[in-house]
């Protein structure tokens, strides 16, 4: 079978929640606000390392999105330089297929991502040291090879648009914010794994897609796990069909995905 790091991750956390994206294809016809932001701050900055001017390309543009990849553009992008932006890898782990995308590929031999969070990115603080042990990382250097990965993580603006203030004018405040205490609101984290760590991670990739193809035919029961119900300070976008999902029924929150089997 052929899975890719998020696909293991969901499965792990929870499997119904599993059962719904990918045996289901439901996908939320409305996407949650953190989703969508980061979506954009990709697209982004996708465009930058493909050589776009932002600020001439997007004239008049007064998102906070485009604010924060000026931002990157500014404090990030002179550090190091992305050869190849938004790759896509796929690499036999025994008789599955790990399949992934990275965000980018340094000339120096890194691996590339790019974050955003709302949360606190101080450096020693909880976020790095989740960043530290994220299995993704461990993903990206088993399709790549490369055992560093450049993190550069976004903190989103924690300022409101004031009364009468225009559009342009919050989103030259914006900029300004990540000019006072930058290292608080945009940085670059470096994490490093060992041979041995990446080898385990292939191993219990293995055992997992074994787990994932016995759901897949029946044979163990995609439960829930109710401590995943309220992960990363929101609520399950599955929440609303959980006790009571019915395959015959067609929910207004939810579309069935095209799947190419």
């Amino acid at each position: 079978m052929k899975a890719s790091i998020s696909q293991i991750k969901l499965f792990k956390a929870c499997r119904k929640a599993w059962d719904f994206k990918y045996q289901e294809h439901l996908k939320p016809v409305v996407n949650p606000e953190a989703l969508e932001t980061g979506k954009a701050y990709h697209g982004y900055i996708e465009e930058l390392e493909n050589g776009a001017d932002l600020a001439a390309e997007y004239q008049g543009i007064y998102t906070k999105e485009l604010a924060m990849a000026l931002a990157y553009e500014k404090y990030i992008y002179p550090k190091f330089h992305v050869t190849a932006a938004e790759k896509e890898l796929e690499k036999p782990i025994g008789e599955h297929i790990l399949h992934g995308f990275v965000d980018g590929l340094s000339d120096d031999g890194y691996i590339v991502e790019h974050k955003t969070t709302s949360r606190d990115i101080s450096e020693g603080g909880e976020y790095e040291y989740n960043l530290l042990w994220d299995e993704q990382v461990l993903a990206y250097m088993s399709l790549t090879g490369c055992r560093k990965v450049y993190y550069t993580v976004c903190r989103k603006p924690t300022i409101r648009l004031k009364k009468d203030e225009s559009d342009e004018e919050f989103f030259k405040r914006i900029l300004e914010w990540y000019d006072d205490d930058t290292e608080h609101k945009i940085r670059v984290f470096i994490v490093e794994r060992t041979d041995a760590e990446v080898a385990q991670f292939e191993r219990d990739f293995e055992s997992i897609c074994a787990e994932i193809s016995a759901c897949e035919h029946g044979d163990i029961i995609a439960h829930r796990n109710t401590c995943h119900c309220n992960a990363w300070g929101r609520r399950c976008e599955y929440a609303s069909i959980c006790l009571n999902y019915d395959p015959a029924q067609q929910y207004v929150e939810f579309y069935k995905e095209e799947v190419n089997k």
